[in-house]
């Protein structure tokens, strides 16, 4: 009988229609312990479901009935493309959330899948080790990420009917659409998929028209088409973006959400690129154990960084930068008074980022390894031991961060050599019997725009090489910069 109605529930609908990402499902959850556990979070994230805004949710009884009958190989039918297909189609959802709880030790591993209609799109997927087995605790994680998959979501709603250059659209006063807000309509052209993990990163568009709204319902919204930016006509499925009316934006505060802090919030979906100008002071010290030689001055530079995600938590940067200046005799008995700097950093990092609440956006913790390489091209002055050096190794180090108010964040790192090497142009010491480096950077960053941050902080590098008979050539430097940095 079991296997009879789950038949039934494959090939009773023939046909596959693309339902919208803002009507979603929830699959029952599966645990370790019998259901003890997954049942409450289900209750906990069900309700969560019928009073959010952004999800259009009604509960199937016949789909959880039937798929309540295969427990002990519930992931087996899951993982079936075809199952989350038709379960799909039955509920007419686009997002279906798939979710389970594994105990182990003293915790639970909480994952999260959001596929799409077609049963093989991954739009959203995330996990995260719980040191609880408390199902609040569980069930607001995985709020927490639906919360975040929505921002996610491509489009405000969709046009379900077309009249003339009248259209309707699936969003209402319940998603803070007002009359004469001014839409965009756009339609999707190709999906984006990560290189690496197959998710869903992006969608490839073609913008159509630009219209306004007229009339708003609960839970619909009637348009009219000003401009057609294309030959191309509005159809059923094509994607609607609401553009605020200024008018209206007292009204926002009644909403359940703020719309715009919504967009304030999105995210890249590869990583980011950042530029930087900076400024500070350096200083070199060369050591004969009877004498110390000291130069410092000013020194100005650009530092470009870029990182690339290949999940929410695993990610990849490179770092490139140069500084240019002249140090100035300070102390001890130089054969010149000045001299001059071309300084150059790489580094390479691979990292893994914890997030504490499960949110990307509250506090993260950064572990990471990598190579650095810093090389100081001073001009070389033989009789004063100072000249150009390297220092380059294995990178070990650690960032946190945590939003301190709206749009603010601010950030601390630390980071050293596993095994600095240390290397020169011409004899100066010779062979180093130990070499050092350590690196401190604290900031904050500023949200500017959806896809842009404005950032500044200050950091301090010291690179160290010793020798025989207590003889040491060291080079520090602070610098402040500022930049922005891009999602993309």
């Amino acid at each position: 009988m079991k296997i009879f109605s789950l038949i039934i529930l494959l090939f009773s609908i023939n046909t596959y229609a693309n339902e919208s990402m803002r009507r979603c499902m929830i699959l029952p959850i599966k645990d370790s312990v019998g259901g003890a556990i997954g049942f409450k979070v289900y209750e906990r994230v069900e309700k969560y479901l019928r009073r959010s805004e952004w999800c259009y949710y009604k509960h199937n009884s016949e789909i959880i009935n039937i798929l309540g009958n295969y427990k002990k190989n519930l992931d087996e039918h899951l993982a079936n493309p075809e199952v989350i297909k038709i379960v799909a189609q039955k509920t007419k959802a686009g997002s279906i959330i798939k979710a389970s709880v594994e105990s182990v030790g003293k915790g639970v591993n909480v994952s999260l899948e959001v596929l799409g209609d077609n049963g093989t799109d991954v739009y959203f997927k995330e996990k995260l080790q719980l040191t609880t087995n408390d199902p609040v605790m569980i069930a607001q994680t995985i709020m927490n990420w639906l919360d975040l998959y929505e921002k996610n979501i491509p489009y405000d709603g969709r046009i379900l009917g077309v009249l003339g250059n009248q259209f309707t659209v699936d969003l209402g006063k319940g998603y803070g659409v007002f009359q004469n807000d001014d839409v965009e309509i756009l339609r999707p052209i190709k999906k984006k998929k990560h290189p690496l993990f197959k998710e869903i990163v992006d969608w490839e568009t073609e913008k159509l028209a630009d219209g306004k709204i007229f009339y708003v319902s609960v839970n619909q919204s009637q348009g009219k088409i000003d401009k057609y930016v294309t030959r191309k006509r509005a159809e059923i499925n094509d994607w609607v973006i609401v553009k605020k009316d200024q008018s209206n934006t007292k009204n926002l505060n009644n909403l359940p959400y703020d719309q715009d802090s919504k967009n304030d919030f999105k995210f890249g979906k590869l990583g980011t690129a950042a530029i930087f100008a900076t400024l500070g002071s350096g200083k070199i010290s060369s050591s004969t154990g009877s004498d110390t030689r000291n130069m410092s001055g000013t020194l100005f530079g650009v530092n470009l960084d870029v990182e690339v995600w290949a999940t929410r938590n695993i990610w990849t940067s490179f770092e490139l930068g140069a500084k240019f200046g002249t140090y100035s005799k300070s102390s001890g008995n130089l054969t010149t008074n000045e001299n001059s700097a071309a300084n150059r950093i790489l580094k390479l990092k691979v990292g893994y980022k914890y997030l504490p609440l499960g949110f990307f956006y509250g506090p993260q913790l950064d572990g990471y390894v990598g190579y650095a390489g810093y090389n100081y091209g001073v001009d070389s002055q033989v009789g004063d031991r100072i000249g150009e050096v390297s220092f380059n190794g294995l990178l070990l180090g650690g960032r946190g961060s945590i939003p301190i108010m709206k749009k603010f964040r601010a950030y601390l790192g630390i980071e050293f050599m596993l095994t600095s090497s240390y290397t020169e142009e011409v004899f100066l010491y010779g062979q180093d019997e130990s070499s050092k480096h350590y690196s401190i950077e604290l900031g904050t960053s500023y949200a500017y725009s959806p896809n842009m941050a404005i950032e500044g902080g200050v950091d301090f590098n010291s690179n160290e090489a010793e020798f025989a008979g207590g003889e040491s050539l060291s080079f520090k430097d602070t610098n402040f910069k500022a930049g922005v940095r891009f999602n993309f």
